[in-house]
């Protein structure tokens, strides 16, 4: 093993990792999703926004303990679960959320060109697939020329995204209608927690600012801060945008719509509410997409680190970004697009991301036994016994979600983890000494020439 020249590099602030993860967050999930889940939740879907923040804000606290412990590139998603969990588990919990990004970035792209083609008076209809690849290529090529040009083009994106989600909001308040806020769910208490865990999705992605620890300014402090911002700068717009909107028109109106904040803007904003909130949407999804390639590339370079998939795989291009990784993670998802497979990933993402929110907290768990030179220097109450408590609730709470998730989800999340297996295991068994020595240290600053 031999030490390369080129290293990742410490260059994102706190409003760039908060923009990289409440990008991914809000992203296009929040345009969509939120008219699925208000078909059960109805005019309390802002509720079940509510509820769905409980277990983020668990593992949110998990991953800020882990990142104190010891911060490094690919650490919540990868390095943590391996280190400390267990190694087979812990490569499938990066496994898993590589899929768990690549779907995303296929599903941004097509709909960033569904919402262009949602422009009023548009003559051509652009095709989506075509389109699509478009997009993959030309944020691949931001995301290849370094971490600081994909921080810059992700901060203008969600700025946008957020000025325009408040100014809808604003905009929409003197237009509720108290008749509307006085529905209620039409399924009830459960009708809300179903909702809930179907907008899980929407806030999927929050714990991903760790897989930069790294590249990241002061770590400690930048990842902390661009967790907790990304989860309330999320959590805000979710529940108030939802009360409104649902409070605007019905929400019957609200969930039959395929653009539902679209059809709310139509409402009190005219022609140029479809325009305005078309364009807010552009942002937010091409937001999800950029900051997907460069944490999904951080994740493959997680897992290549280790030699599991060949260590010829972490290199670090002249930019400072892990090309091959970025490479593989574009090329996946690029099948994905020209195969048509995406609604099948699309139900395995939330799956994914709750297990590895299980195996976040269980990594806390085992942590001061495991580590206890690390656990004796964290600060505050990250230190203290009593802290505890919160990864054990997190554990099940995030396993009654994945339960409600349904048996089809649960079922494809099994065949793609048992493929990952198979890997895993030939791969180990092939080069059993080395790849064991390696997935025994902490590989930060390990690199590959």
């Amino acid at each position: 093993m031999a030490e390369g020249k080129r290293e990742l590099r410490r260059q994102l602030g706190v409003l760039d990792v908060t923009a990289i993860t409440a990008g991914i967050v809000i992203g296009a999930g929040v345009f969509v999703i939120t008219g699925i889940g208000a078909k059960y939740a109805g005019a309390l879907t802002w509720v079940s926004y509510a509820i769905g923040i409980i277990p983020v804000i668990l593992v949110g606290m998990s991953t800020i303990f882990l990142n104190f412990l010891y911060p490094v590139e690919g650490g919540e998603s990868y390095v943590y679960p391996t280190r400390i969990v267990s190694k087979p588990l812990g490569f499938l919990s990066g496994w898993g959320m590589w899929l768990a990004l690549i779907g995303p970035i296929a599903i941004t792209a097509q709909a960033f060109i569904s919402y262009v083609n949602a422009l009023p008076n548009i003559g051509t209809q652009i095709p989506i697939m075509w389109g699509a690849l478009l997009v993959l290529v030309v944020f691949f090529v931001i995301n290849l020329l370094g971490v600081k040009t994909v921080s810059i083009v992700q901060n203008i994106l969600f700025l946008f995204m957020v000025a325009g989600m408040i100014i809808y909001i604003i905009w929409g308040l003197p237009h509720m209608k108290g008749a509307n806020i006085r529905m209620g769910a039409p399924m009830g208490f459960g009708g809300v927690m179903k909702g809930a865990s179907l907008l899980i999705f929407s806030y999927a992605g929050l714990t991903l600012a760790a897989d930069l620890g790294e590249e990241a300014k002061n770590p400690t402090k930048t990842i902390t801060w661009g967790i907790i911002l990304g989860a309330l700068v999320p959590a805000v717009l979710y529940v108030v945008s939802a009360f409104v909107s649902t409070a605007v028109i019905p929400w019957e109106q609200f969930a039959a719509s395929d653009a539902p904040y679209a059809t709310v803007a139509s409402s009190f904003m005219g022609p140029f509410g479809v325009v305005f909130i078309v364009i807010v949407a552009w942002a937010a999804i091409l937001s999800s997409h950029n900051g997907e390639q460069a944490v999904g590339a951080r994740v493959f370079f997680g897992l290549s680190r280790d030699k599991v998939f060949g260590g010829k795989l972490a290199a670090i291009n002249r930019f400072g970004i892990p090309a091959i990784a970025l490479i593989a993670t574009v090329v996946v998802a690029g099948i994905l697009i020209v195969t048509g497979s995406i609604q099948l990933v699309a139900e395995l993402i939330v799956a994914m991301f709750l297990y590895n929110w299980i195996i976040t907290h269980i990594g806390v768990l085992m942590a001061p036994k495991k580590y206890p030179e690390l656990y004796g220097k964290l600060p505050g109450i990250y230190g203290k016994k009593g802290f505890m408590v919160f990864p054990v609730i997190g554990i099940v709470v995030s396993l009654y979600l994945l339960y409600l998730q349904g048996w089809r989800a649960l079922l494809y999340f099994a065949i793609w983890m048992a493929a990952g297996l198979i890997i895993y295991l030939i791969r180990y068994f092939t080069r059993k000494e080395e790849i064991g020595k390696l997935m025994s240290e902490w590989p930060r600053e390990r690199y590959f020439s």
